[in-house]
């Protein structure tokens, strides 16, 4: 799979709405009354936009092993129990080649604080713990496999017109444990979103 989904799926103007991957098997994770155009809905509650109501904490999935082609997971990760159990999970039913979006608050930001049923906070550096590369995070072995790192946007992945934003995320991306440690202090992002890729 070619260039990067998130860009497609996180517009200028929002969620993208229509089926913009044809044919592909995609599962919006966690999708609530806003599913991803195309998609099979997974929510722990019954709403209107969810085809299979499931907890995604509990495992084994109900989906086959390789058999989806996109994962979109918009502000549920942060809600999961155990974020190596679900990309264990992620893993198992995902085809070689199959790509992760993730978005989850930044920890600095007020949606980490103020939603009780969030229970993990998150930086540039958290899913490097699941990465295949070469870092003393990926070597504490939490998932039995590792994923490769297509993307990572502080904020909306889409560029900003504003050329003094561009030039803000920017730098905090070629500086980012600056930007964790201190900068985000003043100027915190409200998201932060990755793309993974399956490797099997």
């Amino acid at each position: 799979m070619n260039g990067s989904f998130a860009l497609q799926i996180y517009t200028k103007n929002g969620v993208v709405k229509e089926n913009i991957f044809g044919d592909k098997k995609i599962l919006h994770l966690g999708c609530g009354n806003s599913k991803l155009g195309g998609a099979i809905g997974i929510d722990i509650l019954r709403l209107p936009a969810v085809d299979t109501v499931f907890n995604l904490d509990s495992a084994p999935w109900p989906f086959q092993n390789e058999s989806v082609d996109i994962f979109f997971a918009h502000s549920i990760v942060g809600h999961i129990t155990s974020v190596a159990d679900f990309l264990n999970e992620v893993w198992r039913i995902g085809k070689n080649g199959s790509r992760v979006v993730i978005s989850v608050p930044y920890f600095r930001t007020i949606d980490a604080f103020s939603d009780p049923t969030l229970k993990h906070f998150f930086t540039s550096y958290s899913m490097d713990y699941f990465l295949d590369i070469d870092s003393h995070l990926s070597s504490y072995q939490y998932t039995k496999h590792k994923f490769k790192k297509i993307g990572f946007w502080y904020g909306w992945p889409q560029p900003s017109r504003d050329p003094l934003t561009r030039l803000f995320k920017a730098f905090i991306c070629r500086f980012p444990r600056f930007y964790d440690q201190y900068l985000s202090l003043l100027i915190p992002v409200k998201i932060l979103v990755w793309e993974l890729e399956v490797r099997k």
